[in-house]
């Protein structure tokens, strides 16, 4: 005789409420369905696994000739950058020949992820591919998406971005690139106080806007069809805001996830915006925090520039001894000490990737780990061969089986694995390595 102990499973939005404080529990096996049963508890159903995102750019591309492998499939030869990957192997494809049609080298940045000519004085800026996928599946998430990038802000105006992602008015979001400040929006837990102050932050900006709405409407009759589409599109990005101010507030009194708290010491040197920046204990909290933004799925949906063109931000490991900027390294002309470096400072920063995907690997979630269910897209608008070329762009997936990533090994054709938002990967017809993605976004809106 079999006997079954059926239990109901806890709702995946429980708090611990005690001594006047709630708090949110992480996932726990017993929220699935599955835990329902001494069965089968333990397990996570397709159903409830989140489908999550990460987009990576690294400005100024890479020394191509220590990168992209010489052969193909599972068993190709490891380069030297690619050697601290190596005990993750099964886990990324490598994807060579790609292109920008747009942009590259130095400003193809705000085109990594909309795929549009957005530095051309005529052109119409678009969403970005992580803000179509927020869009279809972030109301589910305190945070709809996360903007982080090496500076903050969003540069925009300048000679260069300091964010990738764009929103669905063409409207570039600011990036945040403080480890610390971003696990207290994260995590620290709001006081009475600070929610007297939000509510009130929350009233003046709805009085802003709707004053803006109103001058709006009275100009808009004294205007020509052109600058009514114009102002249109301006008021286009007014409900953009109202829509996520809105969601902010359907949030506010929401507990945040309970984590144990990192340590961050001192704040000095992981403030990229100021001196004394230490680029390897700043990179790996950045990491920290993105895969505890995962874990509790506080967000699903990730963009970082990780790396600027131009001035990459990083200080390209000058504590290490490198006596070259990012920069002058892609501008090597054949100097041997030049590409020495090169390729040393980009074993360094794929040590730094490694650490990344090695953490969302140690994560189990149901009969998978949290990289399985992530993908994770590494890239940039710098060539392999030259920094100022368009071509030949230095492009990896990670994880995302969940999604629907495979990963068949390095693709020297560019061979797109099944179901994953990447363009054509030929040498010849890719506007972006990560296009338009609204038939992905459909997808994911489960």
């Amino acid at each position: 005789m079999n006997i079954l102990y059926n239990r109901q499973p806890i709702p995946r939005r429980t708090f611990l409420k005690g001594a006047g404080i709630s708090l949110a529990l992480p996932w726990l096996e017993a929220m699935s369905i599955c835990g329902g049963s001494v069965a089968t508890a333990g397990s996570i159903t397709p159903a409830e696994t989140p489908r999550r995102a990460v987009f990576c750019f690294f400005g100024l591309g890479i020394n191509g000739r220590d990168f992209t492998p010489a052969d193909k499939g599972l068993d190709y030869t490891v380069t030297p950058i690619l050697m601290p990957l190596e005990p993750l192997r099964r886990d990324f494809t490598v994807i060579s020949g790609l292109r920008l049609t747009y942009s590259g080298g130095h400003v193809g940045d705000r085109t990594f992820l909309t795929g549009t000519n957005t530095r051309s004085a005529s052109a119409k800026l678009r969403v970005s591919c992580d803000q179509e996928l927020a869009q279809a599946i972030g109301r589910q998430t305190r945070f709809p998406s996360l903007t982080l990038g090496i500076k903050r802000g969003t540069g925009f105006g300048g000679n260069q971005d300091q964010t990738l992602s764009w929103g669905p008015s063409g409207t570039p979001l600011p990036a945040e690139n403080r480890p610390h400040v971003l696990f207290d929006q994260l995590f620290r837990p709001d006081t009475a106080q600070t929610l007297k102050q939000r509510d009130a932050e929350f009233i003046r900006r709805a009085s802003v806007l709707d004053s803006l709405r109103e001058e709006a409407r009275k100009l808009n009759g004294s205007l020509g069809a052109n600058d009514q589409h114009k102002l249109d599109e301006y008021l286009t990005g007014i409900r953009d805001l109202e829509r996520r101010m809105q969601d902010e507030k359907d949030w506010l009194r929401k507990p945040k996830p309970n984590v144990e708290p990192l340590t961050f010491g001192k704040e000095q040197g992981l403030d990229p915006d100021k001196a004394g920046l230490e680029y390897r204990r700043y990179q790996r909290f950045m990491f920290d925090v993105i895969t505890l933004a995962l874990q509790t799925d506080s967000t699903r949906i990730i963009s970082y520039m990780a790396r600027m063109d131009g001035q990459d931000g990083t200080g390209a490991w000058r504590d290490l001894g490198n006596p070259y900027n990012y920069h002058e390294m892609t501008h090597h002309g054949e100097d041997p000490d030049k590409l020495k470096w090169f390729t040393k400072a980009d074993i360094w920063y794929m040590e730094e990737w490694a650490y990344f995907l090695g953490k969302l690997k140690a994560i189990k979630e149901g009969d998978g780990t949290l990289l399985d269910h992530t993908l994770v897209a590494y890239g940039s608008s710098g060539g392999a061969i030259n920094a100022h070329h368009n071509h030949h762009l230095p492009t990896m997936l990670a994880g995302g089986s969940r999604p629907g990533h495979q990963t068949p090994g390095p693709s020297r054709e560019g061979r797109r694995p099944s179901r994953q938002p990447v363009a054509n990967g030929s040498s010849t017809a890719c506007m972006s390595p990560f296009p338009k993605t609204s038939r992905v976004a459909s997808r994911w809106n489960h």
